[in-house]
């Protein structure tokens, strides 16, 4: 097996930062997109940006880096790659996909003020990385047939939006242990805060929970739907990771398309559709927060 993990994920989700960390902890080489196009653009006597121009009307130099991420994943061992494609040109490479709330991914990059980045307002970074998420997953799909965004071309989904790089590259070591032992491991840790409730808290015992028996966080059952999870069994263990300060939780994908049917008979369009604005007000007085982004 491959001693190779690779970093793909949305943006704003701080690839660099947990590659960093989580090379620094496995004691792998991190590289990077970046490490990459400057070995290229020496071998070709360029600049960088003299590079990054002549991509934009020679498709070699495409070509050419996405050889170099083949032949890195044949010829080396112990590497973490920061790289979106990574994953697709090693196949046997640990594949790890960071997410990260949209609002939050926008906040980071707009911080960033990246110089070659048009981004005046956190308002219109939001909307620059929706447009170029967008055009990825197109331009993605056009050249290699494959489903960018894609939650089961990776092996290990997390969420950094309120988990910090190295807490992040911890749990990512973690589970990349667990696989290389061949013990099971989750696929999905979302961030308590990203999760919605499907219920009510009237319907649930919600005196019976106690945070000082969290251990551990429990894993619940989630439905995905437009990059929205919500809660379809395990309020009470979400209650009681959050209150005892748990920020990432295991979770069960059960159904991630609209006209999935689900086990109570309705498909995740009808049981999305049924949960009530008025049960998400009381989750965040409840638990103590606000979402920073509500379904439409």
């Amino acid at each position: 097996m491959k001693k190779i993990v690779t970093l793909s994920g949305d943006i704003g989700g701080g690839k660099s930062s947990v590659a960093r960390s989580l090379a620094q902890t496995l004691g792998y080489e991190m590289l990077g997109t970046g490490t990459i196009q400057r070995s290229i653009a020496r071998k070709r006597g360029l600049t960088t940006l003299e590079l990054n121009e002549l991509s934009a009307t020679d498709s070699s130099v495409d070509d050419e880096i996405d050889h170099y991420v083949i032949e890195l994943g044949k010829s080396r061992d112990a590497l973490v790659i920061d790289s979106r494609l990574a994953w697709h040109f090693i196949p046997g490479s640990f594949k790890v996909f960071l997410i990260v709330d949209p609002l939050i991914g926008a906040e980071r990059v707009f911080n960033d003020q990246r110089d070659e980045e048009d981004n005046p307002s956190i308002e219109q970074t939001l909307h620059n990385n929706s447009h170029r998420q967008a055009l990825e997953a197109l331009r993605f799909e056009k050249l290699y047939g494959i489903e960018f965004r894609a939650y089961h071309n990776y092996d290990l989904i997390i969420d950094t939006s309120y988990t910090g790089p190295d807490a992040i590259a911890e749990r990512v070591k973690s589970i990349y242990r667990q696989r290389s032992d061949s013990q099971p491991f989750f696929n999905y840790w979302i961030s308590t805060q990203r999760i919605f409730p499907s219920q009510s808290l009237s319907e649930l015992e919600v005196t019976s929970i106690n945070a000082s028996d969290q251990g551990e966080a429990q894993p619940v059952d989630v439905v995905i739907n437009d990059n929205f999870f919500y809660l379809y069994n395990g309020h009470q263990q979400l209650m009681a990771s959050h209150a005892a300060g748990i920020d990432l939780v295991p979770v069960n994908v059960i159904a991630s398309r609209q006209k999935d049917r689900l086990a109570c008979g309705r498909s995740v369009e009808q049981f999305i559709a049924a949960i009530h604005s008025s049960w998400i007000d009381e989750w965040e007085t409840e638990l103590g927060f606000e979402f920073k982004q509500r379904p439409r």
